[in-house]
């Protein structure tokens, strides 16, 4: 990979309390509180305090809805990408239905920042192993950097066979698409993710900082909600996925900061200078 020293890489999904619920349906959205901006002023005031920079995947209903989150966002520094329109499952989509969500996402976000977006992030990482055609359609419409790859099996697909979880270029038909799948470590022999989500919350932050200090590669990614105790629950959630949704909730945002203060960050768009592509694995894919 040809990089200097350690490289851990921050990035946030910025979406609504709400998104995660694969039940919730557009016409009920606006029906639900805001939060968004609850903590997410909290997070770039620590980000500044810190001289930190992330790299922020942004649904495009949030740049429609609540453009000045995106500007916030923006006016910090920081790095601006998609993360879908809607929140929908890519894997469960057409070429045709994505291009549309992601057209549209594309130019929601970028009429509000005036900029290009260049990098992307599937919702629940759902560009697996029978989604590769995403990657076209991600080419198509001027990403050239994706962070959607889940090198181990889950719920909403998973990619497995993508081997090790480090930086990488893939290849698809007549694409060549900078990929940064989410990293990995080993516990007791199995290839697990630690570092964002309910992963994150799972974890003792002691688990999360030892995992972290064995990889040349880290990339976590955390959610407004991930910090925010007093959302409202969805009760018809099944028990495993109410543990996941809320499970670790209230001390999140103190193991943030001490992941933070113990680990040197940069965004996408920071760690794409660092690296040598020249010198990573190339993935074909068919």
């Amino acid at each position: 990979m040809n990089t200097t020293g350690q490289l851990n890489i921050l990035t946030f999904d910025i979406e609504e309390w709400y998104h995660f619920d694969i039940f919730s349906t557009e016409d009920k959205w606006n029906n639900y509180p805001p939060r968004i901006d609850l903590y997410l002023p909290r997070v770039l005031d620590l980000l500044d305090k810190r001289q930190v920079k992330a790299t922020f995947f942004c649904l495009g209903w949030i740049a429609r809805t609540y453009p000045k989150i995106i500007r916030q966002i923006q006016q910090r520094g920081h790095e601006i990408a998609c993360h879908s329109d809607k929140h929908l499952f890519i894997r469960e989509m057409t070429p045709e239905s994505f291009h549309n969500d992601l057209r549209l996402a594309l130019d929601s976000i970028e009429n509000v920042t005036g900029q290009k977006v260049h990098s992307f992030r599937a919702p629940a990482f759902t560009i697996s192993e029978d989604a590769t055609w995403a990657f076209e359609v991600l080419a198509q419409n001027g990403i050239e950097n994706d962070c959607s790859i889940f090198p181990t099996a889950r719920s909403f697909g998973g990619f497995p066979s993508f081997g090790e979880a480090t930086p990488a270029l893939i290849k698809y038909k007549n694409c060549l698409m900078k990929e940064f799948p989410i990293s990995a470590g080993v516990i007791f022999g199995k290839q697990v993710v630690f570092g964002g989500g309910g992963y994150f919350r799972l974890f003792p932050y002691l688990l999360i900082k030892n995992l972290m200090s064995r990889l040349d590669y880290n990339i976590t990614y955390l959610h407004m909600r991930d910090f925010d105790y007093e959302q409202p629950r969805f009760k018809h959630l099944s028990a495993m996925r109410y543990f996941k949704s809320y499970y670790g909730i209230k001390q999140a945002y103190s193991k943030f900061e001490k992941m933070l203060d113990d680990f040197k960050w940069i965004n996408v768009e920071q760690a794409i200078q660092r690296i040598d592509f020249d010198t990573v694995r190339r993935i074909e894919l068919s």
